[in-house]
This record gives structure tokens, C-alpha cells and sequence, in this order.
């Protein structure tokens, strides 16, 4: 693929096949994302297309879904956010034929990064595909992954600023949180002093007003979070699954998880070496003698293993029978929480779920847990793949317009280009150079076969001559280059900007880049605009103008 010189109004979204790239996403995402059999064989749905999803529709409308309290409370939780739209969209799934299309993201800083909401419109885009297909509601749904401790993951995003510099902001409290769910880390007073810092890189002002509006001391991680994408997704029900009406409705799975000890690791185990003889990695090996369960105890989230007649909280020596267990779990829900491989049963067992949108370690959890499905009896959605996109805005679609460049050359380091830039800029120094290379080869080597006749021992003393001054000459090389490239700094710090833009930190920029950031740049007439633009049935990595 390449770019052609003309206005951006002529542009047009491109497709660039994954295995193009240098660091291309997981094996078993791109073979399913292209439907080959042996990645299709661990998704027994053939395919993610309407018919795929209409049948997972269909399967998921024979399971007694606690409907009528999930829709109750959803609702609640979108007017709490102040989002009656999204609210009359969550009462629709007390409807006995409505179902779901759901996607979910851990609550990262500011939003997090741009595929939350590559996720976020996917599901809004099939859900509208299939509602329209089936003739009755189709609610799109994200679940935020609050129940997670990762909270050097989630404390941090990255902005462009206005002179196209990264930069990376960190919550820092006063006091740093211990191991616990992101649900129980609430914002302290310094919250205020980044989201202006934040504020003052964000042009938009409206985007500035959302973010001091959901990010605010006293908040937590998944409050603003959900605000925030609520505030921007007015028809995406957002889900904050540590409410504890909805830990209430989780307590039939994880009791059946630690009555019948582990059925979802006994039901993973055989798929670890199905997945790596296909050709392919386990995205969670299973632990032998752990729970997929995790347990907030004495101020942190712990691990639990089994013990013969119970199991055992890690990190404490504390064991509980199973009956104390499940006493524990059913008096105090909050407390308890679903491990990788027990989370997406979980949503299934709460949502009439047709379709999950995952990102390539989501379809790889999703390869595993396919027979906790069956274990536990709960229909399995169709596994959809995320779609993954570059917006290339004005600037860097300028600048690879004026280099000739496909926006796959920056996806590497530019210093080798930048280098070979600046000898192509003076081609009487490169020449000089050459020349200079060739004749200390030539003249040197005629005097080392001269010496070897006179006395061999000699021959090599001329060789290893030789070989100092060639060194001499490529040091002298270096330093005219670094004084070529210094000559046009400003073309090259314009490359360095556009990679930045392009493949910050050497990676994808959905992967890097904050989604605060781009509403910031152009408003929310951006969402809108590449909500018309991606397609989610792409079958490569989307290139969108913006």
C-alpha cells in the first residue's frame, strides 16, 4: 500500500494485511481473523460473520439469563452517569428476545488507548448490523474490567502534544495504593493537577470539561472511566461489574467454581497442547492447584489454591473449608472476583451475549475456555475480532506524501533513513568516501603482497594496517553524517514527529496513543467520523484518514 500526493478529501481508508508489518499481532488472531481451519477449530461457530452471529443469538435465547435484574440495574448505573440514552438501550435487554454484543477494557487513565474505542464502536456497529438482521434489540455493551490490580497498567496514557511531542502522564498519589481491584483505588487530590496538565495539551474544550467532570478526587478508576467513554458513547451501555448487585448475580459461577474445584481449569487443561500443536501459544496456562478465583484479604487481592478439603488463600497460609468458602463468597460478593479463564463465562452467564469483541490476547483467552462453556452450560458467543486501525491525520499524511514513504517505513527506527538521507543529500561526500575506501584497499593490499614476498610475517602487519585505516575512515564517515543530518534537522525532526504520530514508541498506535487525545485534537466529530469509516468485518489492519 501506498500513499499518493493529493488533497486528504481524495483519500480513502487502505488495508494492510498483519503479517505486513514488522511486529504483527498473535499467530492465532490472524489465522482466525483470515478463517483458516485450524485456527477456526478452537471457535466451532464458523466464523464471525451475520449468520454466525445470529446462531449464537439464537443459542444464547435458550439460557436463563438473570435478565430482568441485569437490565434493572444497568439501567440505573447509565442515568447515574447521566446517559439516558444508553439507559433505555440497557432496559431493552429485559426484552426475552433482545441479546448483547460485548466488548470490555480494563479503566486505564483518561480513557485509555485507542483501541478502547476501536472496541467500543465495533460493538456498536455489529450489534446495529445484527438488530437489524433479527428485528429485535441487539444492546451494545462494555464491560469494564474493574475487578483487575494491575495499577502500574492502568495509571498511565500518552498525548501528542500541540507540537506533535509525546507525552506520558502518570497518576502519581500521595500514597500509592496497595494490591487491590481498581474499583477500591480512588483518585486523591492530585488527580486535579494532572487532568491540568492533561488540559493543557487537549485544544478541545469540550474534551477538557468531560475529563475535569469524571476525573475528579474521591473517583475511582472504573467511575471516571465509565463516565468518561459514557460521555463520548451516548448508545454504549457501559457495565461496572463491581456494583455490588451485579457481584450478587456472579455468585452462582464462582460457587460452582470452588464447590466442584476448578472446572474451568480442568476444562482448559487439554487445550494447551491442541494450541501449540496447531502452532500456537497458551495466552494462560493453566496453574495446577489454583482456583480461577481471586479473593480481596486483609487489604490485598490474593490468589487461591486447593487444598484437599478446601482451598487456601496465597500469600496468607490462611485455609478454608469449601463450605467456609462458599459462606465467605455468598455474604460478602464484593469480595470475590473471576480469574482470566473464569471472567468471559462470567459476562455470559449475566448477558444474553451473541458476540464478544476481542482484541488478539482476548481471542487467544477465548481459544482456551471454550469447554468451560460446555462445563458450566452456558452458551458461548461468537468471538469477534477487534479491528485494528492508524488514523492517519493531516500532518504525517503530508509528510509521507512529501518522503514518498509508506507509513509501514516508520514503523522501524528512522535513524537508518534519516542516515541515508543525508548521504543522499551530499552524494560528492559519499563519493569522496568510496573512492577513499577503495584506494586504501587497493594500495594497502598491493603493500601487504609485496611485504608477504619479502617476509611473511610482515603480510599480516600490513593487513591489520589496512583494516585501522578503513576503521579510521568509517569513524570519519559517522561524524560527516551526523553533521549532514544535523544540516536538515528540520526534516528530520518532521519524520521523527510523524513516527511518533504513526508508531509511538516503535509500536501500533492504538496501542500507545489515548483516545483523551484524539477527541482533544478534533472534538467528537471524530468519533462520529470514524464511526462511519471503520469497518469491523476488516480483514487486515485498517489505514482511516482523518
Amino acid at each position: 500500500m501506498t500513499y499518493n500526493a493529493g488533497s486528504m478529501t481524495e483519500r480513502a481508508p487502505a488495508l494492510v494485511e498483519y503479517g505486513a508489518f514488522s511486529n504483527p499481532p498473535n499467530l492465532l488472531f490472524r489465522e482466525y481473523l483470515a478463517g483458516l481451519p485450524r485456527a477456526r477449530a478452537f471457535f466451532p461457530d464458523g466464523g464471525f460473520d451475520l449468520d454466525a452471529l445470529n446462531a449464537a443469538a439464537e443459542r444464547t435465547l435458550g439460557y436463563s439469563h438473570p435478565r430482568a435484574a441485569v437490565a434493572a440495574i444497568l439501567e440505573t448505573q447509565q442515568r447515574a452517569r447521566g446517559n439516558p440514552r444508553a439507559a433505555e438501550r440497557a432496559a431493552q435487554l429485559a426484552d426475552p428476545r433482545s441479546v448483547a454484543v460485548v466488548t470490555g477494557q480494563q479503566p486505564v487513565l483518561f480513557g485509555g488507548p485507542l483501541y478502547v474505542l476501536y472496541k467500543a464502536l465495533a460493538a456498536i456497529k455489529v450489534a446495529a448490523a445484527l438488530e437489524a438482521k433479527r428485528g429485535t434489540p441487539v444492546v451494545p455493551v462494555f464491560w469494564i474490567a474493574s475487578d483487575d490490580h494491575d495499577f502500574e497498567e492502568i495509571r498511565a496514557t500518552t498525548l501528542l502534544d500541540a507540537s506533535g511531542q509525546l507525552r506520558s502522564l502518570r497518576y502519581a498519589p500521595a500514597t500509592p495504593p496497595p494490591a487491590l481491584p481498581s474499583f477500591q483505588v480512588r483518585f486523591d487530590d492530585t488527580i486535579a493537577g494532572l487532568v491540568s496538565e492533561a488540559g493543557g495539551i487537549l485544544a478541545d474544550e469540550g474534551c477538557r470539561a468531560l475529563l475535569e467532570r469524571c476525573y475528579r478526587s474521591g473517583a475511582s478508576f472504573p467511575e471516571a472511566f465509565g463516565a468518561f467513554l459514557s460521555g463520548l458513547l451516548p448508545s454504549l451501555v457501559v457495565l461496572e461489574p463491581a456494583d455490588p448487585a451485579v457481584k450478587t448475580l456472579m455468585v452462582p459461577v464462582l460457587k460452582r467454581e470452588l464447590v466442584e474445584r476448578s472446572p474451568s481449569s480442568r476444562a482448559s487443561a487439554g487445550i494447551g497442547p491442541r494450541l501449540q500443536a496447531a502452532g500456537y501459544s497458551e495466552q494462560a496456562p493453566v496453574r495446577d492447584g489454583f482456583l480461577n478465583l481471586f479473593v480481596v484479604a486483609q487489604g490485598q487481592r490474593r490468589a487461591l489454591g486447593l487444598t484437599p478439603d478446601g482451598v487456601e488463600i496465597r500469600g496468607l497460609d490462611q485455609r478454608l473449608t469449601t463450605a467456609e468458602a462458599v459462606a465467605w463468597l455468598e455474604r460478602e460478593p464484593t469480595a470475590w472476583s473471576p480469574g482470566a479463564l473464569l471472567r468471559p463465562v462470567v459476562q455470559d452467564h449475566l448477558l444474553p451475549t451473541a458476540a464478544y469483541v476481542g482484541g488478539p490476547a482476548e481471542i487467544a483467552y477465548h481459544a482456551q475456555i471454550g469447554p468451560t462453556y460446555e462445563a458450566l452450560g452456558i452458551p458461548r458467543p461468537v468471538v469477534f475480532p477487534r479491528p485494528g486501525v492508524t488514523l492517519l491525520e493531516s500532518g504525517p499524511a503530508r509528510a509521507l506524501d512529501s518522503e514518498s514513504l509508506d507509513f509501514r517505513d516508520l514503523e522501524d527506527d528512522p535513524e537508518a533513513r534519516l542516515a541515508q538521507w543525508a548521504r543522499d543529500s551530499s552524494p560528492a561526500v559519499q563519493v569522496a568516501f568510496e573512492q577513499a575506501r577503495a584506494a586504501i584497499e587497493a594500495r594497502l593490499s598491493d603493500v601487504a603482497d609485496a611485504l608477504g614476498a619479502v617476509d611473511p610475517t610482515l603480510k599480516a602487519a600490513a593487513e591489520s594496517a589496512k583494516g585501522r585505516a578503513l576503521h579510521q575512515v568509517e569513524g570519519l564517515e559517522e561524524k560527516a553524517t551526523r553533521a549532514l543530518k544535523k544540516r536538515d534537522q528540520t526534516r528530520a525532526d518532521r519524520l521523527r514527529r510523524t513516527r511518533d504520530a504513526l508508531f509511538p514508541e516503535g509500536k501500533p498506535q492504538e496501542r500507545v496513543l489515548g483516545l483523551a487525545g484524539l477527541v482533544g485534537r478534533h472534538g467528537e466529530a471524530a468519533i462520529a467520523e470514524l464511526e462511519a469509516a471503520i469497518d469491523p468485518w476488516a480483514k487486515g489492519h485498517q489505514v482511516i484518514p482523518l
